[in-house]
């Protein structure tokens, strides 16, 4: 009996070393994974929590981006989904133990006044040196990245006479007669400033007064404002509107569908949202990790071929059909076009802007 016990014990033993042996091997592995996908090349946590609103962009991020980053790096991504704001984000701060480490901005102020409130974990030194030639300059900065920057277009019918090729095109109603829609919102100042002859790259600070000036010489033409961007690509596409403001990327979408609508990208307005680390994040070294790993072309690519849309990595547009390229956002081409928006201005004076909105909306 206690021979049998003892030869039990022993292979217990020894199988317990083994078993020992294969997790020290496993734990190895994963450091080893983690090394590699750090910059500065030591392992961090074993997992990450993401946040984002969900719906197809969360499904488009865990594809491109967490399911390979998991596979690669051996740190496991939770993917925590759900609406939030800004006052939102400063209790999650406040609390000294956030939910989740890592998210994107939901508006363009959001950024700068994260930064001023110091909602923010700042990056290592020389964080970005090894892929800083592969970005678009202003794409990367020592508190995050590009999410996924998006931008507002002309959207115009293809019965028209011509190509509608810029916001003064879009102003002339006589050589493109027809209704107009906007967005019901004071970014709207900014093509009327683009329309009125201001160069994409001195748009700020906005002259208010100068921009309802020109957007009362429109306002017959308008014949609604919009809420939701499908809508001005519906109404362009069923011929209820010569053109329309609306979202790169529901054109896109409607290309794709061979819809009766064109979209040009002169005088775009480029919404440059950005992914962060949350002050006090639990995993931040886990986080630091995924944000490196989200500025490779190729995981840019795969989010530009399932969306429309991609961070600052300049050397996607090689790696995907040259009809995405060029319908991205973050395209050199494309923001060498655009009139990018200034959001710590927007930030400042979004108040006394939308006051005046309202106030000109309702004459």
């Amino acid at each position: 009996m206690r021979m049998l016990f003892g030869r039990s014990k022993s292979r217990d033993i020894l199988a317990g070393l083994l078993t020992l042996g294969v997790v020290f091997a496993f734990s190895g592995a994963v450091h080893a994974e983690q090394k590699r996908c750090h910059p500065d090349g030591q392992p961090t946590e074993d997992e990450v929590y993401f946040q984002s609103s969900g719906g197809s962009y969360g499904a488009a991020i865990e594809k491109a981006f967490f399911e390979p980053f998991e596979k690669e790096c051996g740190i496991d991504v939770t993917h925590v989904t759900g609406a939030r704001n800004f006052a939102q984000l400063r209790q999650l701060v406040a609390s000294g133990t956030p939910p989740w480490d890592i998210g994107a901005t939901v508006s363009d102020q959001e950024f700068p006044l994260g930064l001023k409130d110091g909602l923010f974990e700042k990056l290592p030194d020389g964080f970005w040196d090894k892929i800083k030639d592969e970005m678009i300059p202003g794409s990367i900065n020592d508190y995050g990245a590009w999410a996924a920057p998006y931008s507002d277009v002309i959207v115009y019918s293809t019965d028209l006479s011509a190509p509608m090729n810029s916001w003064a095109d879009f102003w002339d109603t006589q050589k493109f007669p027809g209704a107009r829609m906007l967005q019901n919102s004071p970014m709207t100042l900014v093509m009327a400033l683009l329309a009125d002859g201001v160069d994409p790259k001195q748009i700020y600070p906005l002259d208010l007064d100068r921009a309802f000036k020109k957007l009362d010489q429109l306002r017959p033409a308008i014949r609604a404002f919009w809420t939701s961007a499908d809508q001005p690509v519906q109404g362009v596409a069923n011929g209820e509107f010569a053109a329309g403001s609306t979202w790169n990327g529901r054109v896109a979408r409607a290309l794709s569908e061979k819809r009766p609508v064109a979209m040009t990208w002169n005088g775009a307005l480029l919404h440059t949202s950005y992914t962060f680390i949350l002050k006090g994040a639990q995993h931040k070294r886990a986080a630091e990790a995924l944000l490196y790993f989200m500025q490779r072309a190729d995981r840019q690519a795969e989010l530009a071929k399932l969306t429309g849309y991609t961070g600052g990595n300049k050397n996607v547009v090689s790696l995907v059909d040259p009809e995405v390229a060029k319908r991205l956002p973050a395209s050199p081409e494309n923001v060498a076009l655009a009139s990018v928006v200034n959001a710590e201005w927007w930030a400042e004076h979004i108040a006394e802007a939308q006051a005046r909105w309202d106030a000109w909306l309702a004459k």
